[in-house]
């Protein structure tokens, strides 16, 4: 698939530049445009590749518009990037309209494909642009250098010195692309950075999960393996599941209770925690690693119990006591990915966005030694 969609990359290519040298000889008064990439007529599969299909069309509307700014005489070399551009915007093109696959969405090769084609077709039109818009991008150029570089980062006082300057020379706009290109890498990175933190946390969730399974069958095929019912009262309903010896269920339900208690705790962390922007779901993925951790410990909690820890007279609780020890250690689970919390949310905060304040302090992340009980 990556063989036939590299031969069709060329393809266009070679068809782009034989066009636009067919078209430099034409005498027609009216500019003839390059195939344009029309808007996808069915919904796509992800808020991202919709918002990025729309800015490929608005894209390729720019390049069209600039072809025409740029007149006959075009030269070699901007008939090679025009040509490039088009096919960048092909292939990205490509990518968003393509179905999303499990693999896919784990490596997050989709969204680095597409939006490193976008950014180096950005990165083209600031160097072949007009002085004007290239002045006028500026503004915004900027606000996602702020984002992404240090307040006094020589890229970010070469921009704003370039957004000072009445007018814009061919060098200056060589300039300005390549800290856009440098900006563009910077973000990139932050996106794998997000992008693995992600997988780490489901990786977490999964190997939780598979623990909290593996107990919960061995408790089944051997209850005498976890002690949760009292010795001292083998006649009494001492068990999780109300009996008096133990039985298969015990350790899944009280795992079930756990499970419960961490989504409760979960939903309390939210109000904590803001959206994110970009297509990885790491809010999501840090409330799902709560649940299994949430089953463990009140697995862990009511061994404790029984094992006395917490005093003898704890150690003897019947089932309604055990059941709210069960939601008490359960919602504990909070004090472990507390942490991870807030690392989400300072993973979170990296990533740029255009709506962000870009005068923000770089260091008003919370740190894990500043939160608050």
């Amino acid at each position: 698939m990556t063989r036939t969609l590299d031969k069709r990359t060329n393809t266009d290519t070679d068809a782009v530049v034989r066009w636009m040298d067919a078209g430099a000889a034409r005498s027609d008064p009216e500019p003839t445009l390059l195939p344009g990439i029309q808007p996808a007529k069915r919904r796509l599969h992800a808020a991202w590749r919709e918002n990025a299909q729309s800015r490929i069309v608005e894209l390729d509307v720019e390049i069209d518009c600039l072809i025409d700014q740029l007149g006959d005489p075009v030269s070699a070399a901007q008939r090679r990037r025009l040509a490039e551009a088009k096919s960048r915007l092909r292939a990205a093109d490509s990518v968003v309209q393509s179905r999303p696959g499990l693999r896919n969405a784990w490596t997050g090769v989709d969204v680095a494909r597409a939006l490193a084609h976008i950014n180096a077709v950005e990165v083209t039109l600031t160097r072949l642009s007009p002085p004007n818009t290239v002045t006028a991008k500026l503004p915004d150029i900027i606000t996602h250098a702020a984002l992404l570089l240090k307040p006094h980062d020589a890229r970010l006082d070469d921009l704003r010195r370039y957004a000072a300057k009445p007018d814009l020379t061919d060098d200056d706009r060589g300039h300005i692309a390549q800290d856009m290109r440098a900006i563009y890498a910077a973000c990139a990175d932050e996106h794998v950075r997000t992008r693995s933190f992600r997988n780490l946390l489901f990786g977490a969730t999964f190997v939780l999960t598979l623990f909290a399974i593996g107990i919960g069958l061995l408790g089944w095929c051997a209850p005498n393996w976890f002690v949760l019912c009292a010795s001292n009262h083998p006649t009494a309903a001492s068990c999780p599941t109300g009996g008096s010896a133990p039985s298969g269920g015990d350790v899944f339900l009280v795992e079930l209770i756990g499970l419960f208690s961490a989504g409760l705790m979960g939903s309390v962390a939210i109000r904590r925690m803001r959206g994110s922007s970009t297509p990885y779901a790491v809010p999501m993925a840090s409330l799902l690693v709560k649940l299994p951790t949430g089953a463990l410990t009140a697995l862990a909690g009511l061994l404790l119990v029984r094992a006395g820890v917490l005093g003898p007279d704890v150690a003897v609780a019947g089932t309604a006591q055990l059941v709210a020890y069960a939601l008490i250690f359960g919602g504990s689970q909070q004090a472990f990915t507390r942490l991870i919390d807030i690392q989400t949310q300072n993973v979170l905060d990296s990533i740029p966005t255009p709506n962000r304040d870009a005068a923000k302090p770089p260091n008003t992340a919370v740190r894990p030694d500043q939160e608050g009980p």
